[in-house]
C-alpha cells in the first residue's frame, strides 16, 4: 500500500492552526491500568464512552475532531453503540548510523466499535459488552528498512494492511470486581503495561522485548490471538489477571494472517499478572503508584545449541521444552502539585538463556507534566531500555560461522504537545546502541515527529 503524504500534511496543518487557539486545559492525571473499563461497565451517573460533554461552540474545545455529529453521537451511544477512531501519522529518519540512512512516512488508523449489551437489551443483560477494532497500517518501517534494530523505533509500525485486531465479549461479575473476556485478544492492552512508559514511541516501551522477541507471533500490536482472560479485583488495592491464548506456529503476519483472521490453534501461551495499587482508592490522598509482577509460559521450544547442532549435521533438536519469563513493573508518581507532576517507571525481567533471544530486560524513565509555562497538559519524557541478547544464542551463531551478539540499548527523549482535546503532536529523538544486538552494528540516531487525532 502507498504512503499518504496528504494525510500527514493535514495533521501538521491542524498543528499550525491549533497554535493560535486557546483551549480549556486541565492537568494530566496519573491513571491506574489495573482494570481498563469497557463502556458497558460505566455507572449510570457517568457519560458512556463515546458521549461528549464538551461545549459545542468551538471545534478546538470539543472532545473529538468530528464532535457530536449534530447530537447523533450521543443518541447512538445512549442506544448502546459507541463508535470512535484515532489516526496517527509520523515522519522518522536516521541521519546517522544503522544499516543505511533514510527517511520514512507511515501511519495507522484505529477504528473501534463497542456494543453496550445492557443498553441494547434495556437492562436485561447487565454489565456486558462486545468490542471490535480494526487497523489500517501503511508505510514502510524505519527499523526494518534502515536502522536494523529489533526494538522497533515506532510502536505503530507493522505489516501494511487492513486488519482485525481485537474482537471480544466481556462480562463483568461480582459487582464489577471481576470480569471474563473472550475472543480475539491482544495481550498488550492489559498485561505488562505502564501508564508512564506509554508516552514513548519506541515499541519496546509498550510490548517489551522480553515477550516481543522471545515468543514468535505473540498477541501484541498489531496481532491478536483467540483467548480467554479472567480479571479479579477483590479490594481497591489489589488485582490479579490471567489469560490463555491459542497460538499458531505457522502464522505469518505479512502472509497468511495479513488481515488478522487466522484462527487456527496448535499451541498455547499462558500469562498471569498480579498488581498492587497505591493511593488509588476513592478516599485516598497522596502520590499514586502501581506495582506488578507477572509471568509468561509456552511449550514447544528447542535450545539454541541443539538448533546449531542440527544445522551443522552433528545432532538433532532437543525435544520441545517450556519457555517461560518473569517480570516486574513499578509505576510511581514522585511529585504532584497544582498543574505539575513527575512520575517514574521501571520494568524488568528475565528468561532462560538456552531458549530465549533476549534473556533479560530493563527499562526505566521519567514523565514531566506541566513544567512548561502555560502548557499544563504537555508531557516531556526521557527513558532507557536495555535488552541483552542470550549468550547461548550468540554462541550458536558463532559456531555456525555467524557474528556474535551482545545487547541492544535504546535511549529516547520525547515531548508531547497537547494542542486540543482531540489532537497532539510529539517530536521525538532516539539513540540506538548496537542495533540488532549484533556486535559491530553502527549506532543509530533517530529523529522524528508524530501527530495524533481522535475522531
Amino acid at each position: 500500500m502507498k504512503n499518504h503524504p496528504t494525510l500527514n500534511a493535514f495533521l501538521f496543518g491542524v498543528f499550525l492552526a491549533s497554535l493560535c487557539q486557546q483551549g480549556n486545559a486541565t492537568p494530566y492525571q496519573f491513571n491506574s491500568d489495573a482494570n481498563p473499563q469497557s463502556p458497558g461497565s460505566q455507572s449510570s451517573t457517568q457519560l458512556p464512552e463515546g458521549l461528549t460533554s464538551a461545549p459545542t461552540g468551538s471545534i478546538w474545545t470539543q472532545d473529538t475532531l468530528t464532535g457530536n455529529w449534530g447530537g447523533w453521537r450521543n443518541k447512538i451511544s445512549e442506544a448502546g453503540l459507541s463508535l470512535s477512531g484515532n489516526y496517527q501519522a509520523e515522519v522518522f529518519g536516521n541521519p546517522v548510523g544503522g544499516m543505511k540512512q533514510g527517511t520514512i512516512s507511515d501511519g495507522a488508523f484505529n477504528f473501534i466499535a463497542n456494543l453496550d449489551l445492557e443498553r441494547i437489551t434495556h437492562g436485561f443483560w447487565q454489565d456486558a459488552a462486545i468490542q471490535a477494532n480494526a487497523l489500517y497500517i501503511y508505510g514502510p518501517g524505519l527499523s526494518g528498512n534502515y536502522v536494523g534494530d529489533f526494538s522497533n523505533t515506532s510502536n505503530i509500525s507493522g505489516p501494511q494492511s487492513v486488519r482485525l485486531q481485537e474482537l471480544w465479549f466481556q462480562q463483568l461479575l461480582w459487582r464489577e470486581r471481576a470480569s471474563v473476556r473472550m475472543g480475539m485478544l491482544a495481550a498488550d492492552t492489559e498485561f505488562f503495561t505502564s501508564t508512564s512508559s506509554a508516552l514513548f514511541l519506541n515499541g519496546t516501551f509498550g510490548a517489551f522485548n522480553l515477550i516481543g522477541q522471545n515468543y514468535p507471533n505473540s498477541p501484541v500490536y498489531p496481532l491478536s490471538r483467540p483467548g480467554v482472560r479472567v480479571f479479579i479485583q477483590p479490594t481497591s488495592k489489589f488485582f490479579v489477571r490471567a489469560a490463555v491464548f491459542g497460538m499458531d506456529s505457522n502464522l505469518d503476519p505479512s502472509g497468511n494472517d495479513l488481515h488478522g483472521t487466522d484462527f487456527k490453534i496448535n499451541g498455547s501461551l499462558w500469562m498471569a499478572e498480579a498488581g498492587y495499587l497505591v493511593n488509588q482508592s476513592p478516599n485516598d490522598r497522596g502520590l499514586q503508584g502501581t506495582y506488578k509482577i507477572g509471568t509468561f509460559l509456552q511449550n514447544g521450544f528447542s535450545t539454541w545449541q541443539s538448533q546449531a547442532n542440527e544445522a551443522l549435521g552433528i545432532g538433532g533438536l532437543s525435544s520441545g521444552s517450556t519457555q517461560c519469563a518473569v517480570y516486574g513493573i513499578a509505576d510511581q508518581q514522585v511529585y504532584n502539585k497544582e498543574d505539575r507532576s513527575i512520575s517514574i517507571f521501571a520494568r524488568g525481567g528475565f528468561a532462560p538463556a538456552q531458549y530465549s533471544f533476549v534473556d533479560g530486560y530493563l527499562d526505566a524513565g521519567f514523565n514531566f507534566t506541566g513544567f512548561v509555562p502555560n502548557r499544563p497538559q504537555d508531557i516531556a519524557g526521557i527513558a532507557l531500555a536495555y535488552s541483552p541478547v542470550s549468550g547461548d544464542y550468540s554462541n550458536a551463531q558463532v559456531v555456525q560461522g555467524g557474528s556474535a551478539y551482545s545487547k541492544e540499548t535504546v535511549l529516547e527523549a520525547t515531548y508531547q504537545i497537547h494542542l486540543t482535546p482531540w489532537c497532539n503532536i510529539q517530536p521525538d529523538v532516539q539513540y540506538i546502541i548496537t542495533p540488532s544486538g549484533q556486535v559491530g552494528s553502527p549506532n543509530a540516531l533517530v529523529v522524528g515527529i508524530r501527530s495524533s487525532i481522535n475522531f
